[in-house]
């Protein structure tokens, strides 16, 4: 964060919160976001996500009272929120700091702690994943706009996606053959989504152990955070997260698997959910493709093709 917007960010925490902020330290960040830890001198310390691109903040809100009110772990609640404008360009959100280490990078468990860890993280899922809502497959808080199959609200979200993929193509920062395979598998959409999904579970959309903190000395969930694309969709579609950071290292796709059967066509629509979010995410965010990382998400997809 450069000087600037730092000011900027105290100034906003001093206005908006009691008590002087005195340090700022940065906690991580992600496409859409930074995230830092605001010290205060008579209070308690706040957590600010400073967005990158405006209209996410409401979105992001409403998607953690949804899941708030169904985990069985601590998620942030929300102090308040600034709405970016000429004096203070950035949408912030501001939470509470709730402690833990971010799980991505923990290794070296024994047996027994891996399991105790990872059962919580699959327990957490699961409490999402078994909340239903009879209305329909759609967006958080849009109640006006909800589909009776999850087919009809994704195969206009995956064209779309499938746009964007082509405007990357044509300024250059996307492999024409990754474009080619996306689509070709939206040609086969109806085959790779051939089973009914039954039911539109709360999904958290980024659900991978970098958004889950830890208390590594007791081995417990302390608290989960930051959605991304949290929905009422195909459970499914969050299960590719459980393979990145070190979620292999916990086994939670296994876990998931031994609590939960997967349908016949799991991995087709594993390899299509992972490739199109991830252009998605490049896309919008404006980051620059990562062509090894999409090249092998491709590829994974073509295999089904």
């Amino acid at each position: 964060m450069d000087a600037e917007q730092q000011r900027q960010v105290f100034e906003v925490v001093q206005s908006k919160s009691k008590g002087m902020p005195v340090s700022m330290c940065r906690l991580g960040g992600g496409y859409y976001a930074d995230v830092y830890l605001v010290t205060m001198e008579t209070a308690a310390p706040v957590v600010a996500k400073v967005y990158k691109t405006q209209g996410l903040m409401q979105r992001e809100a409403e998607q953690i009272a949804v899941l708030q009110a169904h985990a069985l772990f601590p998620m942030p609640e929300i102090l308040w929120t600034h709405n970016g404008n000429e004096q203070y360009a950035s949408d912030i959100l501001a939470m509470e700091y709730l402690p833990g280490k971010n799980g991505g990078g923990l290794f070296y468990f024994s047996r027994k702690k891996r399991d105790q860890i990872g059962n919580q993280v699959i327990d957490n899922l699961l409490a999402w994943h078994n909340t239903e809502n009879s209305a329909g497959f759609g967006e958080i808080g849009d109640h006006s706009r909800l589909y009776a199959t999850w087919q009809a609200y994704y195969a206009p979200r995956a064209e779309q996606i499938l746009k964007m993929a082509e405007t990357l193509c044509a300024k250059k920062q996307l492999d024409k053959k990754v474009y080619s395979i996306m689509e070709t598998a939206l040609t086969r959409f109806d085959q790779i989504f051939c089973i009914a999904i039954p039911k539109s579970a709360l999904i958290h959309g980024d659900y991978n152990m970098w958004n889950i903190l830890v208390d590594k000395k007791a081995a417990r969930v302390t608290a989960v955070i930051d959605p991304c694309n949290c929905m009422w969709g195909d459970r499914e579609m969050d299960l590719y997260q459980l393979e990145n950071a070190n979620g292999k290292h916990f086994q939670l796709l296994e876990r998931y698997r031994e609590r939960c059967p997967l349908s016949d066509n799991f991995c087709a629509k594993t390899a299509f959910y992972e490739l199109f979010t991830e252009i998605e995410h490049y896309y919008r965010s404006g980051h620059t493709v990562v062509e090894k990382r999409i090249t092998k998400q491709a590829s994974a997809l073509q295999k089904f093709l």
